[in-house]
């Protein structure tokens, strides 16, 4: 998220804890919580702590705490090799903003920031251990060969059982159609009723957004039209327990190991 969305979602964490639901609590073992670029610095408030988002080690943080999945974002290089990256270039995470993952050949990467993993090793590390929510950076109308790179790659797992395609924008799942409808979730920011209109004019199997903007009314609409639901960034433990008793199916969080624990 943005600056500003990062803003109001703590803002929202603070206010939304004494609505409905809040106190009535849940066993976070039996809620599907979903790391958010895994469990890494930014969100374990140890300042020496050097876990960075989006590799190897903040998953590793999750397979060992019992995390239930993860999110995390796929981006392809120059030469069409799926990476695990969140930004454009290296430069937020890793001081390199010379370095934009599609202008740069996998092997250059990989020796500049060996961090930033291969979806393949990922899959081969955590597949059917956590849960893998893919987030699609990039249009498959533009990169032909986004699809053709990841669909070897996901075949040895089982769509919206071991893992879902999500994105911010409906399109870019489009080029998935092979796989089940159910694995494909749009993804909102404030744009919630956009989303949920394009989601249902191009039946993709579920819908995410933000725990403050998804109403319990629409909720139950989506719900009713079988729809599956994820909210986020929940990073406080009365908003888990709201959101679960509201039934959503995913939970996303900045915060995992604060919620697992909770």
């Amino acid at each position: 998220m943005t600056d500003w969305t990062d803003h109001l979602n703590s803002l929202a964490n603070h206010l939304w804890r004494l609505s409905p639901g809040c106190r009535t609590g849940v066993d976070p073992s039996m809620v599907r919580l979903v790391a958010h670029r895994g469990a890494h610095h930014g969100q374990t408030g140890n300042h020496g702590d050097n876990v960075l988002e989006n590799t190897l080690a903040a998953f590793d943080r999750c397979l060992l705490h019992g995390i239930w999945g993860i999110e995390l974002d796929i981006r392809l290089t120059l030469d069409g090799e799926p990476v695990v990256h969140h930004d454009p270039a290296c430069g937020r995470l890793f001081g390199r903003p010379d370095l934009v993952i599609a202008e740069t050949r996998f092997d250059v990467l990989q020796r500049e920031l060996p961090a930033i993993p291969h979806l393949q090793d990922v899959i081969a590390r955590y597949g059917r251990q956590l849960h893998l929510m893919l987030e699609i950076k990039e249009s498959w109308r533009e990169r032909p060969d986004l699809v053709r790179s990841l669909k070897p790659l996901l075949a040895e797992l089982e769509p919206a059982k071991d893992f879902h395609l999500l994105s911010l924008e409906p399109d870019h799942l489009e080029g998935f159609r092979h796989l089940p409808h159910t694995t494909l979730v749009d993804v909102a920011l404030t744009n919630t009723r956009q989303i949920i209109r394009q989601n249902i004019a191009l039946g993709h199997g579920a819908v995410a957004g933000s725990f403050a903007l998804l109403s319990t009314a629409v909720l139950k609409q989506l719900q009713a039209a079988g729809k599956q639901t994820g909210t986020g960034q929940v990073n406080h433990p009365a908003i888990l327990n709201r959101e679960a008793n509201r039934g959503i199916d995913w939970i996303f969080t900045d915060q995992p190991l604060r919620l697992q624990y909770a």
